[in-house]
């Protein structure tokens, strides 16, 4: 069962995650908003290990720049 102060928690990073990856309120920060709380919610599922986010922060940023070499 989750805490009460783990989903808040994963809320506030996921929007400071989101703000931080902007600066403003544009679709870019809703869309880093909505990565930050998916792996959010992932690091409580996993027990709190960070090693399979780590990975999937590096295939999203790979993926992110071939898109914009491409």
């Amino acid at each position: 069962m989750t805490s009460f102060s783990s989903v808040i928690a994963v809320l506030l990073q996921a929007a400071i995650f989101g703000f931080r990856h902007s600066n403003d309120f544009s679709e870019r920060s809703i869309k880093a908003g909505l990565i930050g709380l998916v792996m959010g919610i992932a690091y409580v599922k996993f027990g709190r290990n960070l090693w399979p986010l780590i990975i999937a922060h590096c295939i999203l940023n790979t993926v992110s720049a071939f898109e914009r070499v491409m």
